[in-house]
């Protein structure tokens, strides 16, 4: 696998949306090897209950997730963004302003930007399938003893695209659209 360049991924939103709602300082200033996504919305668990079922001879296992609210989400147009406090201890979901629409050959992997994690800020990420299409969802938790403020609209993370060499299945999970999680119990597909 190789690392996408930068001027790839730029010809790539443009001709193919590969990213949609992408900051004008990632699509006229960007740096390094990927492209910073932003803080859309931020989600607090108000009720646990989640489980997560093996599979069986009788099919696939069932699932079910947390129920969340709303606790900040970013508002248009951009004039002036709410502030949260990330309280020490306290998990949050995380979702992205971006919208991916990953293609077959590409497999974005997240990286959380530095300043989260000079600021006590775990980033709780993973790799995203070919195929999947939606924002992304990570889980956040502050680790520091002391409260941090993070506004809407704030870059979280950078999205390396991985050049995938060979065939690939695409995503089908229930997390398409970028989907926060089940709050009812489901079958996994």
């Amino acid at each position: 696998m190789a690392v996408l360049g930068i001027n790839q991924i730029l010809i790539r939103i443009k001709e193919e949306a590969l990213v949609e709602n992408l900051g004008s300082r990632e699509l006229e200033n960007p740096e390094g090897v990927g492209i910073d996504f932003r803080l859309g919305a931020l989600f607090q668990i108000t009720k646990g209950g989640a489980f997560i079922e093996g599979d069986s001879e009788e099919g696939l296992g069932r699932r079910k997730g947390v129920k969340t609210k709303v606790v900040a989400s970013y508002q248009q147009p951009a004039i002036s963004q709410k502030t949260v406090i990330l309280k020490p201890g306290q998990y949050y979901l995380a979702q992205t302003l971006e919208t991916v629409n990953t293609p077959h050959d590409l497999m974005p992997v997240v990286y959380p930007r530095t300043s989260l994690f000079r600021a006590g800020i775990l980033m709780l990420n993973s790799k995203t399938d070919p195929g999947y299409k939606g924002k992304l969802t990570f889980g956040m938790v502050n680790l520091s003893p002391f409260p941090v403020k993070l506004q809407m609209g704030a870059r979280i993370c950078n999205i390396v695209f991985f050049k995938i060499d060979g065939e690939t299945v695409a995503y089908r999970g229930q997390h398409q659209g970028g989907r926060v999680t089940p709050s009812k119990v489901e079958q996994q597909v």
